[in-house]
């Protein structure tokens, strides 16, 4: 379990974009284990006769593992350094970046498999193991010098097919892949572009070569190694995951200072910055560039996120799958011994498999899913009894199925219930059969289809119930993990206006670290009334300040200005950091926003506007509360100080008839050439001129949020 928990970090890694060695799973029931094994026999011998014994030693260990074991994982060998020990990552600006951007995924894929034995992290209790990150400046496989002629030859005649359909599957360019059979050496069949140009002479080659930078080959591969997902973590570390994923996560989305710190911590100072009560300085810090390096680290997280998100639904599909497959299995196996209290009248010795009903469902819970209580029972009773079982071994499928009522009066001799007890046998064995059959058609099928290698599924039929249910229980704490990245990375950082008054929209209030992070002290929320609001505030953190305003045109939001301004004022004094938010931080939020801008910084409806523009791009208040604006600017300076632009498209009106004609150009158009049938070809154009030099005269208002006077009268002509 342990090798097929590798493979399948490994193909989590290559659907993270992680590289990762090549390495694929071979099980005992192959023909290729014996050859291995002969092999190693063969080894052996050469090894006494030579007199060397530590070649001796490493067969003979080989050959008891061979013994023991049910299947064992191929990977090519990395020759490489640890990361960290190495300065050629870390040099220059480029490749410092490009370690940044690997280093950003990586933490990805180990918060989801959690795997707290590579990268040293703190914030999440993670210990580090610097050597299961490698630098590896040539990724060759073990036998490229007797295929040398081979890879130049291919990547001659089909370099520009590989590179057309590397582009265009991003995944392919992870080192991990499935690797082909023995009789072909370690080639694999779908290699990614780096392993194939890297033969000793095509790898000069492609160095020289034209290609676009996207495909070209790095001198510099960061490589993971030892990426097993663990089969279900201690009950304590899965507690402290909930605690601090969301905090790591969010912050790392969120904030650069807080990202440039973890960024120092986790490469143990050769990149990022430390914070700012530590004692070390900025001076030993090798990347000129700071801010670019640590904006790879946080987009190269990132782009495994989105990554993450694509697949998603697969493994929860995969995950349901298999979970509707175990529960018939239960059941088969329910049904099959719910008749073993004939067991002590024939005198039969108990077999391993009655064990299991303290673990089945009854007829009434059969359908239910094992809870966590339940779950180390059904460990060891799946792996006892699904391989017998599934095997369709006599002993362990022995037949419980109800005896027909002539039995249950005693009318048949016991030498026909023997008979009728062997027939249930062998229809409980197909019972088995079925279901592996059901196995591959619906969980085995929708990984190849989705080109996604378990691990799990390679070996005989023996252990599938087992395999299966494994995979099962490595998926529901995998996705328990990806549920609470996702959670964290729905937040958003809130804009800031001045150093006092930040503005955001209802993710921007749920994000507790990051508004922590910012020091916000106090929220005033618009939109209390709506559903989740109040219950989603954090009194305990925050002092709120709650009003129910709808973002409705006909809303008078001008009756709260002074005082939710006085609120933010007293914020301001006392020396606190308030956050104005909405739901969507775009319309009632902007309004107060600008309102408070004029009112206590003595700002024009312009100025206020172009300030919050400038850091809250989406902001864009209803024409209602627009209106409002327009007339506080009035109000306080006397004039209004900018046009505004509608939100709602206005009806177009026929120049000739003054009738509605619609809200687009063309309805007017059809208007003009109906209507007024007089008109001729080029009046009509005209007056369609005039109605595109109005949109395009909107536009600029939309964009730039003012008009210069000659602007103004202009439109006002027309």
């Amino acid at each position: 379990m342990a090798t097929q928990s590798e493979r399948l970090g490994y193909e989590f890694a290559k659907w993270l974009g992680v590289r990762t060695p090549q390495a694929r799973v071979v099980h005992n029931s192959s023909a290729e284990w014996q050859q291995i094994k002969e092999a190693a026999e063969k080894a052996r011998e050469a090894a006494v006769a030579e007199g060397d014994e530590i070649g001796e030693i490493t067969c003979t260990e080989l050959l008891e593992a061979l013994e023991l074991s049910r299947c064992l994982l191929l990977m090519s060998y990395v020759h490489g350094s640890p990361l960290l020990e190495s300065s050629v990552a870390f040099e220059s600006r480029e490749t410092a970046e490009k370690t940044a951007a690997a280093i950003g995924r990586i933490l990805m894929l180990d918060l989801v498999i959690r795997n707290e034995d590579r990268l040293p992290c703190r914030q999440l209790h993670w210990r580090g193991n610097p050597a299961n990150l490698l630098l590896a400046e040539k990724m060759t496989s073990v036998g490229a010098d007797a295929l040398e002629e081979a890879f130049d030859s291919a990547i001659q005649r089909y370099r520009p097919r590989v590179i057309r359909a590397l582009q265009k599957e991003r995944r392919a360019t992870s080192v991990d892949s499935r690797m082909s059979s023995h009789k072909s050496g370690l080639v694999q069949q779908s290699s990614d572009l780096s392993d194939i140009m890297e033969s000793p002479k095509s790898s000069n080659l492609s160095q020289q070569s034209d290609i676009s930078s996207e495909c070209a080959t790095s001198d510099i591969h960061i490589v993971a190694i030892d990426t097993g997902v663990p089969r279900r973590p201690p009950a304590g570390k899965r507690a402290n995951d909930q605690t601090n994923y969301p905090k790591v996560v969010e912050l790392l989305l969120n904030s650069a200072e807080y990202s440039m710190y973890l960024l120092y911590e986790i490469t143990g100072g050769k990149l990022g910055s430390p914070a700012v009560n530590d004692n070390e300085s900025a001076d030993d810090i090798q990347v000129a560039d700071i801010t670019s390096v640590v904006h790879e680290f946080r987009s190269g997280f990132r782009a495994a996120l989105r990554d993450l998100q694509g697949f998603y639904i697969f493994l929860l599909t995969l995950h349901q799958k298999l979970d509707s497959l175990l529960r018939s299995f239960l059941s088969i196996v329910n049904r099959t011994y719910a008749g073993e209290f004939e067991k002590e009248e024939l005198g039969a010795p108990e077999s391993p498999s009655q064990v299991i009903m303290g673990s089945c469902p009854s007829a009434q819970s059969k359908d239910r899913i094992p809870n966590e209580n339940q779950v180390d029972l059904m460990d060891s009773e799946l792996q006892r009894t699904a391989p017998r079982s599934s095997s369709g071994n006599k002993e362990s499928s022995d037949s419980g199925s109800p005896l027909s009522r002539e039995n249950w009066h005693g009318k048949r001799s016991g030498e026909q219930l023997r008979s009728l007890r062997l027939t249930t046998k062998l229809r409980d064995f197909h019972k088995f059969a079925k279901w592996n059959e059901m196995l591959k058609n619906e969980a085995v099928t929708l990984c190849h289809e989705n080109n996604f290698n378990t691990g799990f599924f390679e070996g005989s039929d023996n252990n599938s119930v087992v395999d299966a249910y494994e995979l099962k229980v490595r998926l529901e704490h995998i996705l328990e993990r990806i549920a609470l990245i996702s959670e964290a990375a729905n937040t958003e950082k809130p804009s800031s206006i001045t150093n006092s008054l930040f503005i955001g929209g209802a993710l921007a209030a749920r994000s507790v670290f990051t508004l922590q992070n910012l020091g916000i002290t106090h929220v005033l929320c618009l939109c209390s009334n709506e559903i989740g609001q109040s219950d989603s505030q954090y009194p305990d953190l925050f002092k709120y300040k709650n009003f129910s305003i709808s973002d409705d045109e006909d809303t008078n939001i001008g009756s709260v200005f002074e005082e939710a301004c006085d609120f933010i004022d007293y914020v301001e004094q006392t020396g606190g950091k308030v956050l104005v938010h909405c739901f969507e931080g775009k319309s009632r939020s902007a309004t107060l926003v600008i309102a408070y801008l004029m009112l206590r910084k003595n700002f024009t409806l312009l100025e206020a506007w172009n300030a919050l523009k400038r850091v809250h791009r989406r902001a864009q208040p209803n024409d209602g509360f627009a209106r409002i604006l327009l007339d506080l600017d009035k109000k306080l300076h006397g004039k209004v100080s900018m046009e505004w632009h509608q939100r709602k498209p206005s009806m177009k009106v026929c120049p000739i008839c003054g009738k509605n004609a619609g809200l687009s150009s063309s309805s007017l158009k059809l208007h003009l050439q109906k209507a007024h049938k007089k008109l001729s070809s080029g009046s009509v154009d005209s007056a369609m001129t005039m109605e595109i030099q109005k949109a395009l005269n909107a536009l600029k208002i939309s964009r730039s949020g003012s008009v210069s006077p000659t602007q103004r009268r202009a439109l006002m002509d027309t």
